[in-house]
């Protein structure tokens, strides 16, 4: 990308992004002229029009754009793992619903065994009595 190239990106006056281009690569904050530079430069006239010089500006504008990359990749991870969990919750959800209907099912079986040995326990107790008294 060139000045002109830059220039009509950002909006910026020719001149005016050539200077901003220098002192980021005199600084050291910059090594070329890419598509990542718009938006560091297009920050730099907010800078210098509240009193900041040409250079605090360029260091303003390229902490604030690594601020916020840092920020958009740090969210775009919390978001995918909401989402991770999120399914993970459902999956959960779904599984505890067949725990459930397990339990409830097996309670039906638990309470109609236990009504069903009401009328069998004499039986056992017979065939207890009938095992001691051939013993």
């Amino acid at each position: 990308m060139n000045f002109k190239e830059l220039s009509e990106a950002s909006g910026i006056k020719y001149e005016t992004v050539r200077n901003y281009v220098k002192v980021l690569i005199e600084e050291g904050l910059i090594d070329e002229v890419n598509e990542d530079v718009i938006q560091i430069v297009k920050k730099m006239p907010d800078y210098t029009s509240k009193g900041f010089t040409v250079v605090e500006a360029a260091h303003r504008a390229v902490v604030l754009e690594d601020t916020h990359t840092s920020v958009t990749e740090e969210l775009t991870e919390l978001q995918d793992k909401i989402a991770s969990l999120q399914e993970e919750n459902q999956r959960l959800e779904r599984e505890l619903g067949e725990e459930k209907a397990t339990v409830a099912e097996l309670k039906e079986r638990l309470e109609s065994f236990e009504s069903n040995t009401e009328n069998s326990s004499a039986i056992a107790v017979y065939k207890e009595d009938v095992k001691t008294a051939a013993d």
